[in-house]
């Protein structure tokens, strides 16, 4: 008999499940917009067009404050190791029905992409990763998606392509600079080259660098006799000498490195440099520095973040333009270095931070350390701070030279001052406010030309 309860009850929700069902559809009210947060095209370079991507992208509404958006879009980027860029697109629900959901695409772009090429692409993997939550919104039900490959690509053609090149990439550059005062002109001019190639397994690089400064400079000094009494004309006024000063300074260097991969963390290489620094008193130095490496993340996401441990041994000769405070002319030196560095990328912000201890194995009072940090922190949805700091504490200034130096060599910056320390540092912050969506572009006046002086 206690069957016939337990019928009745099935009975009766066999009956009314659809119209339970129809309730629950009928209460779910899916929202018009998607509101996204984009971070980290402002730090990039041209193939990260916000504008483009609001333009391209008008299904959604874009946030200036992160906090209200229903998703975060993190996008970080590096360089490939044939000379393109990777960007990294983190999707981070963070509002409503999104929160907890998260997705990671990769975009891969090639040396020769012009900033066009990869910022279409890099918008479209921007729609392909919205897609799914823009599906969940009033304005899904309006979108088309067009799931078509070219048709001029065969299936059957499509292979891994042969690089000729082997994976080498070769950049070639030049630059120059001219300031003119009243009483001083300065030339600058430079250039460089690099040839790198970088693959899973190995990395190398070798680079080149070359920079002449040329600098006169006019000083007027007042005309005075043997005595030291001025030299008056024949209105009583002073005599006044232009003295002119010209200075050369000219440095150029070189680099080779060459890194092998021995599993997802370890590694190790070997760094050769030379140079020429008239201001560090180097006629010429060349070192040589073999060294490990640990990363405690794997290289997959080091986009993303990366904590390295790097411990060397350096042998460096150094030929001096003028013999050092220690009676040196040319000296062939050992050191060692540990140096550390970590690098995260968050909703937060960003962060950087070094740190770097050496010195002399022969002589243990020649040592220094470093420790420097970039970040970029978002305390709230419109306010951030950004700081970048550097300090050294340097007790192996064994390239000083001895002697008296005249105020117009300190001033030119042709020798370098004995110091303790140094110290730079640069900060500040950011406060946006007002409406909080983004979504027009106005570029009116976009061309007009900027002067480095008054406009």
């Amino acid at each position: 008999m206690r069957i016939i309860p337990l019928l009745l009850f099935l009975t009766f929700f066999s009956f009314h499940s659809p119209a339970i069902s129809q309730t629950l559809i009928d209460n779910y009210s899916p929202p018009n917009k998607l509101g996204v947060f984009i971070d980290g095209c402002e730090r990039r370079d041209g193939g990260c067009d916000l504008d483009f991507i609001r333009t391209e992208i008008t299904a959604v509404d874009f946030y200036r404050d992160n906090q209200k958006a229903d998703v975060f879009l993190l996008i970080n980027t590096n360089r490939s190791g044939g000379g393109g860029r990777q960007y990294q697109l983190i999707f981070i629900g963070q509002q409503n029905i999104h929160a907890g959901r998260s997705d990671t695409l990769y975009v891969n772009n090639k040396q020769t992409d012009t900033d066009f090429e990869v910022r279409e692409k890099l918008t479209r993997f921007i729609k392909l990763g919205l897609a799914p939550f823009v599906a969940k919104t009033k304005v899904g039900e309006e979108i088309e998606i067009n799931m078509k490959t070219d048709s001029d690509i065969p299936e059957d053609t499509i292979q891994e392509n042969v690089d000729p090149w082997n994976f080498w990439v070769f950049n070639v550059g030049s630059d120059a600079n001219i300031e003119l005062e009243e009483l001083s002109s300065e030339i600058n001019f430079g250039g460089d080259i690099n040839i790198n190639r970088i693959t899973d397994e190995w990395k190398i690089s070798i680079s080149g660098r070359i920079d002449e400064r040329l600098r006169r400079t006019i000083q007027k000094v007042p005309r005075v006799d043997d005595n030291g009494n001025p030299v008056l004309d024949e209105d009583g006024n002073q005599f006044i000498d232009e003295v002119e000063n010209n200075f050369d300074i000219s440095e150029f260097g070189f680099s080779h490195q060459l890194v092998k991969s021995l599993t997802p963390q370890w590694s190790y290489g070997y760094d050769i440099a030379g140079r020429q620094n008239t201001r560090l008193n180097y006629k010429f130095q060349s070192s040589f520095r073999p060294a490990v490496e640990y990363n405690f993340f794997p290289e997959s996401v080091q986009n993303s973040r990366f904590l390295r441990v790097n411990y060397g041994v350096e042998v460096r000769n150094n030929n001096y333009v003028d013999e050092t405070i220690y009676g040196a002319i040319e000296e062939t030196r050992v050191l060692h270095s540990l140096r550390a560095s970590l690098g995260l990328n968050k909703r937060w912000g960003n962060l950087e931070l070094g740190y770097r201890l050496r010195n002399y194995l022969d002589d243990f009072s020649f040592w220094s350390t470093g420790l420097n940090i970039r970040a970029e922190v978002r305390v709230t949805g419109n306010f951030s701070f950004y700081v970048r700091a550097e300090g050294n504490y340097v007790k192996d200034q064994i390239y000083l030279a001895s002697g008296d130096f005249t105020e117009q060599d300190i001033l030119s910056g042709r020798v370098n001052l004995p110091s303790a320390y140094n110290i730079d540092t640069r900060f500040g912050f950011n406060y946006r406010f007002g409406s909080n969506l983004n979504n027009f572009v106005n570029r009116r006046f976009f061309g007009r030309a900027n002067f480095v002086g008054n406009d």
